[in-house]
């Protein structure tokens, strides 16, 4: 994919080993294996992702198994699941939304918490 495109995996889809890309992805179908993308990747209702996820931004409405790295958002939608970590600066997780495993972000604390935590 060049910078700045889209590109989608259809419902039928199958797609196994190392996926990479400059540009935003729509997964409606399956992955299974490693994901890596400069762009959005946007896990559709229906769609399985099965493998580590790194992505600028990532929106779950289908679901991952695998740890998810993120340098932007990660929003789990209602019906969504995710079973892994997370690893974000900004994490959403909606109502409805399945989730197992830990989240990591890397926040700076107003000094009133902050004290408290030394």
């Amino acid at each position: 994919m060049s910078k700045g495109s889209s590109g989608s995996i259809g419902r039928t889809a199958k797609v196994t080993g190392r996926l990479t890309g400059d540009g935003d992805l729509v997964v409606e179908g399956s992955v299974e294996g490693e994901l890596s993308l400069k762009g959005h990747l946007h896990v559709a209702a229906g769609g399985s992702v099965i493998a580590p996820v790194e992505a600028d931004e990532v929106t779950i409405e289908g679901s991952i198994d695998g740890d998810v790295r993120s340098r932007g958002p990660v929003t789990l939608r209602a019906g969504g699941q995710l079973r892994g970590a997370i690893h974000a600066d900004r994490v959403a997780l909606e109502d409805g939304a399945k989730y197992s495993g830990r989240i990591e972000m890397n926040v700076e604390l107003p000094d009133e918490l902050a004290r408290v935590r030394r």
